[in-house]
């Protein structure tokens, strides 16, 4: 309740109390005490009489003020009420307020308190989860060492420093030094070459992983063992490098068993080389009796139908005859002088090492077959590289050797559309290369071991003797250089020959 409603109440009673709403109001207002008496009593004409002697004014000036002071009291009173009244009634709204309020909180608390009984069950839940997955992982981790401690090969984790971030126990025995000595240390200082540790797993870190690097771990000790790592990244869950993981293997038993096997080959090379050299040497030896038997009566025999080719008419039937006798009593001659070559190469002939050019020699091999380039339509490539040098050679043997080679890819190409022949002659370390490609038919697999055996051939019957290629093996041989081929079926053979740049050793002496 309103303080302000109950002013205006006041008001109101105080109006209603003052002003007269009645006839006999306006009378007792009016009329005294006295004369009210006297007309309750019906003393009405003493009244009347009475009245013109009364001082009305006076009078109702009094009675007013008492009224109004005691309406003022009872108003005063009436705002006390009224206030107190209000403040309790606040009080109370207050109190209810809150009381609403705390039944609010209450029934909040209770909601919270079954959340929190929930949350927690979760939670007990979830470390149970955690727990169990705990386990998992320690016995996954276990699992995971016991591996990697069970590994024979050298295993570390570089970080993306350079430096160990973990070991294995054989990481441990071969460097001869503990885990706690080598973790947090540069990776390359157990290398005898630090430089190409470093750059090993450097080229991990760029492109991923590195294979098959050969280094030497340096022990504790001193001594050294040689160890074939490989490396990779490994990576987070986002995929960021987080290191490198490398892998070592001992190759010290390794490294024995091809030095090992090196010496036996070494050996059996030198025993099958003996072998051979006695064969060839043989066979040079029969080769030689046999060419010289039939020199004499060939050269005879070519003079002869020469002779009657000259006092044969062209028109004359027996003149083709003639010319087909001229052709293959030619072939013989060029088979007995192959056989004279190959005998003397295995008899070693009396000519002296000099120092000469191959480009030159080429020149003029190339003058010699050019007529062959011109009729057959085969076009040549030759490239020299600068700076070639020339080496220590039998000049007319490595002209042979040329010759044969060339004469061959000839040979090869005659018989297919693309008629292409390429020489080039390049420095090739300590020696000089000689390569003759062409664009031939090839050589089938099962025969490129065997075509530089002596007599052997791919021509067709009566097209070759088998000696030229086995020829260039000797001459080359004999130079203390190589010679090999490579050929793809329908695409061509190339055949490269290694000379060295320096005489031989035992041509020194």
């Amino acid at each position: 309740m309103k303080k302000v409603k109950v002013l205006r109440h006041t008001r109101s009673l105080e109006g209603l109390r003052t002003r007269p709403t009645t006839t006999t109001d306006r009378f007792k207002q009016t009329v005294p005490a006295k004369a009210s008496r006297n007309i309750r009593q019906g003393h009405l004409v003493q009244a009347m009489r009475g009245i013109n002697h009364i001082e009305w004014e006076p009078w109702e000036q009094t009675v007013n003020q008492t009224q109004r002071a005691t309406d003022r009291q009872r108003l005063s009173q009436s705002n006390r009420f009224y206030d107190a009244l209000d403040t309790a009634h606040q009080m109370v709204q207050a109190v209810r307020t809150r009381e609403e309020e705390l039944q609010a909180v209450n029934e909040e608390m209770e909601a919270s308190n079954e959340e929190l009984q929930a949350t927690n069950e979760e939670m007990e839940a979830t470390n149970e989860e955690l727990h169990a997955t705990s386990e998992e992982l320690t016995q996954a981790g276990a699992y995971a060492r016991s591996l990697i401690e069970a590994s024979l090969d050298t295993l570390v984790t570089i970080g993306l420093d350079g430096n160990i971030t973990d070991i294995n126990s054989e990481t441990e025995r071969i460097t001869g030094r503990t885990r706690e000595e080598l973790v947090g240390t540069d990776f390359s200082d157990y290398f005898t070459d630090p430089e190409t540790a470093r750059a090993a797993y450097q080229k991990a870190f760029k492109g991923g992983a590195v294979r098959d690097c050969l280094l030497e771990l340096r022990h504790a000790d001193g001594h050294v063992t040689p160890a074939l790592y490989n490396a990779s990244v490994y990576r987070d869950e986002s995929g960021k490098v987080l290191g490198v993981f490398a892998v070592a293997r001992d190759v010290t038993q390794q490294q024995r068993t091809a030095e090992e096997l090196q010496t036996t080959l070494d050996r059996l090379k030198g025993s099958a080389q003996l072998m051979q050299a006695g064969k060839m040497g043989a066979l040079g030896t029969m080769t030689a009796g046999i060419a010289h038997e039939l020199n004499n009566p060939m050269m005879g025999l070519l003079n002869f139908v020469q002779y009657c080719l000259k006092h044969t008419s062209p028109d004359d039937k027996r003149y083709t005859v003639l010319k087909d006798a001229e052709s293959e009593t030619k072939r013989c001659s060029d088979i007995v002088q192959n056989l004279l070559t190959f005998s003397r190469m295995e008899q070693e002939g009396e000519e002296e090492y000099h120092k000469v050019s191959c480009t030159k020699i080429l020149g003029r091999v190339l003058k010699l077959l050019s007529y062959r380039f011109e009729k057959e339509n085969v076009l040549l490539t030759q490239h020299t590289a600068k700076g070639t040098p020339a080496i220590w050679m039998k000049e007319n043997n490595i002209q042979q050797v040329i010759f044969n080679l060339i004469n061959n890819t000839l040979d090869s190409v005659n018989t297919t559309e693309k008629k292409e022949v390429h020489v080039d002659i390049r420095p090739e370390g300590k020696f000089v290369e000689l390569s003759v490609a062409d664009t031939g038919c090839g050589i089938a697999p099962e025969n490129l071991e065997k075509i530089f055996e002596p007599f052997f051939t791919t021509k067709p019957v009566g097209e070759g003797t088998g000696l030229g290629l086995s020829i260039c093996h000797s001459i080359v041989e004999s130079h203390g250089g190589e010679i090999t081929c490579e050929s793809d079926i329908k695409k061509g053979t190339t055949i490269r020959v290694l000379l060295p740049m320096e005489k031989r050793q035992e041509e020194r002496k």
